[in-house]
């Protein structure tokens, strides 16, 4: 599944012209800084496999989570929840227009695509791809740091160019963002800013997301709201908001960095 990173760009730009821009809206923050506990949804034909969990990683070998194609009424609708995806806004507001996709707000058909799939891979997900230089292994890639650069392409179009805007790192791997735009200090910190994390035990991985707020339940935990954050039983790879510890047995804070696009 090749993919030529500049000439998809294009295609999503030319497909979110087609379509009146969508103007910035006032989010409610406080509203927005809890995690969010709702299992995944996978589509009804996939039932059968519900005991199945999602994979993130690159593939080695056979795997049978999230490997093969979709079926056509299955691109179809994954085509619908991109073509409402918000345009000139911030790229936060593309984060949550996912958020309201899962949570059910454009219907329950369309549930399911804000996950990763067993059996076969969500056609969301390969999309968010596009932005970035990776081919992936269906949605067992993992995916953080190109959904992260998605809602950054997605909500410039149509939008007048931000004076000192960064360009998207358009990497699929987290850590491309460690050196993007402006490292901040933890006080300069803002609801829509970005966070990197980086492995404890993996220096080179970590993750990817938008920081919401402290959680106020968990002293030294933030929200994040990101792709490819696990949640539910069996664990699946999900757009949500999480509650991730700054310095945990796992990731810790690398940086939280600003840009003027990111509260445009």
């Amino acid at each position: 599944m090749l993919i030529n990173r500049r000439t998809a760009v294009k295609a999503i730009a030319a497909v979110a012209l087609a379509r009146p821009a969508i103007a910035q809206t006032t989010i409610d923050w406080s509203a927005l800084a809890l995690e969010d506990t709702d299992a995944p949804r996978i589509p009804d034909a996939l039932k059968g496999f519900e005991d199945q969990p999602s994979v993130s990683g690159p593939i080695t070998g056979y795997q049978p989570f999230g490997t093969h194609p979709p079926q056509p009424d299955e691109e179809i609708l994954a085509n619908k929840v991109l073509d409402k995806a918000p345009t000139n806004c911030s790229p936060v507001e593309v984060a949550l227009y996912f958020l309201d996709v899962a949570a059910g707000k454009y219907g329950d058909d369309l549930r399911p695509y804000t996950t990763a799939w067993p059996v076969r891979w969500n056609p969301v997900i390969v999309k968010f791809f596009t932005t970035t230089s990776t081919t992936p292994s269906g949605d067992t890639t993992a995916w953080c740091a190109a959904f992260v650069n998605y809602c950054l392409i997605q909500s410039a179009i149509g939008r007048k160019q931000i004076s000192g805007a960064a360009d998207p790192t358009y990497s699929a791997a987290s850590s491309s963002f460690r050196s993007w735009s402006t490292k901040i200090d933890l006080d300069k910190r803002r609801p829509g800013d970005v966070v990197v994390f980086q492995s404890k035990s993996s220096p080179g991985h970590g993750h990817v997301g938008f920081f919401v707020a402290e959680d106020a339940k968990r002293p030294g935990n933030i929200i994040v709201l990101g792709g490819n954050q696990f949640e539910g039983s069996p664990v699946r790879h999900a757009i949500n908001r999480k509650s991730l510890a700054t310095d945990g047995g796992v990731l810790k804070v690398h940086s939280y960095r600003t840009d003027p696009q990111l509260h445009a």
